[in-house]
């Protein structure tokens, strides 16, 4: 079979649907780039927490010292001493500064600063890595009050992501206003029109496309037996989507631009579809998230205040 690349491919692209335009993407420079800072200063607290509790010879504040850089900070194995007093006050900082998502979100006039996803992208780069940074700032030293905050922040680390997971199955525009269902079936609609009109009606093309379906959801479900049937149906997709990648990779006769344009629509369609048929589960879960992460959150952000201030009234200031 031969396919005549010049008929179709170049006659739709994929930016020309307005619907698209509307959707929130993931943005993958900023993606990237927080995952690679996030990993790095993580693993940097970490390692260097070790070697300092450990009592090694060497360790990360020598080597910066070395370069004339934070030379008052002594080795230390107490929170309010050393480097651990600093990483203490970034902490908190990173914790302080992830609340302007809450901001962007509620607030008409930041509306146009960015996608409310790459928002909240930060927000989670700052929340994990203000949860390590003060980990660590404890020296592992939890008692009194300090340790309701401490725990809180955990349980609101751990079920950030969780929320984050839930957050990805609701369609957002960029504005970050949720997509009703017949917006999303208009979506999916129209995405099956410029399927065929950017790539053709090729069976071969269309068996592609086609392989991507999702299974029908149910409120009725628990929330534990719903988690789980996502994550299932998350994983069977991926490793679906996977499959249809490999058999484009070896396919000899479309030709790459193709391959590429048919694989990007393929994604979306299952994206769309997920959403379609999951979208009042993921709804109901994002609430009764919301009911469990706030107080939490709240609470964590008490203690840490409590925490702040009696250390300004009590502590030493010695570093």
């Amino acid at each position: 079979m031969t396919m005549k690349t010049g008929q179709g491919v170049g006659s739709a692209k994929m930016g020309n649907n307005p619907r698209r335009e509307t959707i929130a993407k993931l943005n993958w420079p900023l993606h990237i780039f927080l995952w690679i800072t996030g990993i790095s200063i993580c693993t940097a607290a970490l390692l260097e927490s070790y070697l300092q509790l450990s009592g090694a010879s060497y360790h990360l504040l020598g080597f910066v010292q070395n370069y004339g850089y934070l030379d008052k900070y002594d080795r230390a194995n107490e929170p309010n001493k050393g480097i651990w007093h600093l990483v203490g006050i970034v902490g908190s900082a990173c914790f302080i500064i992830m609340m302007s998502y809450s901001i962007r979100k509620r607030f008409s006039f930041m509306v146009d600063t960015g996608s409310l996803r790459s928002w909240l992208d930060v927000h989670m780069f700052l929340g994990i890595v203000g949860t390590v940074l003060t980990t660590t700032h404890t020296t592992y030293k939890l008692g009194g009050m300090v340790s309701i905050s401490f725990w809180c922040m955990v349980i609101v680390a751990s079920s950030g992501l969780l929320g984050r997971y839930l957050y990805g199955w609701i369609p957002h525009q960029v504005s970050g206003k949720e997509l009703e269902m017949e917006e999303i079936r208009a979506y999916l609609e129209a995405s099956d029109h410029q399927m065929q009109d950017a790539l053709g009606k090729s069976p071969k093309i269309v068996k592609y496309y086609d392989q991507i379906s999702s299974p029908p959801g149910s409120d009725k479900d628990n929330a534990l037996v719903a988690i789980f049937k996502m994550i299932f149906y998350d994983i069977a997709n991926m490793l679906l989507i996977s499959k249809i990648w490999v058999e484009l990779i070896v396919d000899k006769e479309l030709p790459t631009s193709v391959k590429k344009q048919l694989f990007s629509m393929i994604r979306e369609k299952n994206n769309m579809l997920r959403s379609r048929n999951f979208l009042a589960t993921a709804q109901r879960l994002l609430h009764y998230w919301h009911v469990f992460h706030k107080p939490l959150a709240l609470m964590m952000f008490i203690v840490m205040f409590l925490h702040i201030v009696v250390w300004f009234l009590f502590g030493t200031h010695e570093l």
